[in-house]
């Protein structure tokens, strides 16, 4: 119904899905950035999560790869933590999980060497893994079914996860395409 009076007197209705893409080694926190970029970046999320109401925190990663940055939380994932009413997951596949699709790095190069792909369809085959790995995504948000969400990944990914949460009717916001204090 909310959403009903918005349309019929003028107002834009309230996004569902909020978007922030930027660098995985910003959005992990590693000591890759200053303390002072890492502290800009948690500010403009926790902005984000006040001033959208925000529910729960998602995001492009998962558990197994945080050692690779050097930490044991990400940076949106202590803002979730911070705030009692927030929410956090992680989304992407595991490592496990890609490799037994056979879609983890290793494997994606011995596909490549084994069936003489050229650096152009590897390409390819790169993007359209992304695609399935963003489809993964929008299907576990969708399952969390917790609004508004704050969804933060990598910067590559934000035109066709914005797309994608279009298409099935969770109305998404950019706030940023690729984050950078």
């Amino acid at each position: 119904m909310h959403t009903l009076v918005n349309k019929l007197v003028g107002f834009p209705m309230k996004p569902r899905v909020i978007i922030v893409g930027t660098g995985h080694h910003l959005q992990a926190g590693s000591k890759k950035h200053s303390i002072e970029k890492r502290e800009k970046f948690r500010a403009y999320i926790d902005e984000l999560c006040k001033s959208h109401r925000i529910k729960l925190v998602v995001e492009e990663m998962s558990e197994d790869v945080l050692p690779d940055y050097g930490v044991v939380d990400t940076i949106p994932k202590e803002v979730a933590k911070s705030r009692r009413d927030v929410k956090h997951e992680y989304i992407n596949a595991t490592e496990a999980e890609l490799s037994g699709l056979s879609i983890d790095r290793r494997s994606l190069g011995n596909t490549k060497d084994s069936v003489n792909l050229t650096d152009a369809q590897f390409a390819v085959l790169v993007r359209l893994v992304g695609e399935l790995r963003e489809c993964l995504w929008l299907t576990r948000v969708l399952a969390l079914n917790i609004w508004p969400t704050l969804l933060v990944c990598g910067a590559s990914h934000v035109s066709r996860i914005e797309h994608l949460f279009n298409s099935v009717g969770k109305l998404a916001f950019v706030a940023c395409h690729d984050y950078e204090p």
